[in-house]
C-alpha cells in the first residue's frame, strides 16, 4: 500500500513519547517549530538520488535547499533570520562544486537577508546529503495548521503544478520551476500582520495531500473546485491534462491558507499590493475528508512505499 504511513510511523516512533516543555508553543505537526519567544524553527534534508541528481547545477540547488526552508518559516508567519548547514560529501571532494554551490547559497542567503550562524561538514561513503536548519522570528501571531474552522474560504497563492510539468514535461521553463521554486516569503507575515488567515501551510506535498493535512489538523474537510485551480499559461501549454500536475506532486512551495469569508476583499488587495497572484479555490467544510472533483485516480506523493505494495 502507498501513502504516508511510512513516514507517520518513524515520526510517530520519535515524538510519541514527548512531552513540550513550556518555552515550545508548538512542537512536531506543524511547518515549523514555535518557541515561546516567537522563534520560529524549520529543518529539511535533501539527499542525492532521492531529491536531486548530478541533472540539477550546484547554483540551482543552493537556490531550492534555502528555499524550502524559508517556504516553511514564512509559511508560519515568520521572518527567516539565520541557518545552519550540514553538508555530506562523496570522495574525491569536487571543490569546483563547492565553490559554486556555497558561491549561490551565500549570495541566496544575503538577497533574503539570512545570517549563515554555523553547521557541520563530514564525508559521505555514498550519496551527498544536505541538511539546513533555518531560524525565522514572528512579529505577530503565528499562523498554524491546526486553526482552520468550516465554512471558510480555501486560497492559494501563485499557480499550482509548474514544479510538476517541470520533473515530467520537456519544459525549460517548467524546469526552472521546480529547481528554482519562488516562495512568497512576504505573504504569510503579511496575513499575519493583518489578522487575515485563520489557518496556513506551505505546498511542498502537493495540494491533494497538503490540504488533508491542514484538514486534519484542523478538525475538518474540504470542498474545493477543480476548475478554479490555478494554472500557468506554459503548464497549460505542455499539457492537456493539468490536473495531475497540479494536485499530486508538490514542490511548488506556494502558500497554502484558509480565511473567513468577510476577509475576502482584504486578501485580494494585499494580493495586489504584493504583486501575488492568490485565488480561492474553495471551501472547508464540518465533514471529513477532501472533495476535488477529477482527483480519485490521482496518487498523493509519499516519502516512503510500503514493501508489500
Amino acid at each position: 500500500m502507498k501513502d504516508e504511513l511510512g513516514e507517520s510511523f518513524v515520526i510517530g516512533a520519535f515524538t510519541s513519547a514527548q512531552s513540550m516543555p513550556q518555552w515550545v508553543n508548538t512542537g512536531p505537526g506543524d511547518d515549523a517549530a514555535i518557541l515561546s519567544d516567537g522563534q520560529v524553527l524549520t529543518t529539511d534534508m535533501m539527499v542525492q538520488e532521492v531529491h536531486f541528481d548530478d541533472s540539477i547545477s550546484p547554483e540551482s540547488l543552493a537556490w531550492k535547499l534555502v528555499a524550502v526552508n524559508a517556504s516553511d518559516v514564512a509559511a508560519c508567519g515568520a521572518r527567516p533570520t539565520w541557518t545552519l548547514l550540514s553538508i555530506a560529501l562523496p570522495e574525491p571532494l569536487d571543490r569546483s562544486w563547492v565553490e559554486r554551490f556555497s558561491l549561490a547559497f551565500n549570495q541566496r542567503l544575503k538577497t533574503l537577508g539570512i545570517a549563515l550562524v554555523g553547521g557541520d561538514t563530514t564525508r559521505s561513503p555514498g550519496p551527498m546529503v544536505l541538511n539546513l536548519c533555518m531560524a525565522g522570528q514572528l512579529e505577530h501571531a503565528a499562523l498554524l495548521r491546526s486553526s482552520a474552522e468550516p465554512d471558510q474560504d480555501i486560497w492559494v497563492s501563485g499557480t499550482l503544478g509548474d514544479a510538476s510539468g517541470g520533473f515530467h514535461l520537456d519544459s525549460s521553463v517548467l524546469r526552472e520551476r521546480f529547481e528554482r521554486p519562488d516562495p512568497p516569503l512576504a505573504l504569510g507575515p503579511a496575513l499575519a500582520k493583518k489578522g487575515l488567515a485563520t489557518a496556513a501551510m506551505d505546498l511542498s506535498d502537493g495540494l491533494l495531500q497538503d490540504l488533508q493535512r491542514l484538514c486534519e489538523a484542523s478538525g475538518c474537510g474540504a470542498d474545493v473546485d477543480s476548475d478554479l485551480l490555478p494554472a500557468s499559461s506554459t503548464l497549460q501549454a505542455a499539457t492537456p491534462d493539468v490536473l495531475p500536475h497540479q494536485l499530486g506532486f508538490g514542490e511548488d512551495y506556494e502558500l497554502l491558507f484558509t480565511a473567513r469569508e468577510e476577509k475576502r476583499q482584504e486578501i485580494e488587495g494585499l494580493g495586489l499590493s504584493l504583486a501575488l497572484r492568490l485565488t480561492r479555490i474553495g471551501r472547508t467544510s464540518s465533514s471529513s475528508g477532501l472533495r476535488i472533483p477529477g482527483c480519485e485516480t490521482i496518487e498523493a506523493w509519499t516519502h516512503f512505499q510500503e514493501e508489500n505494495s
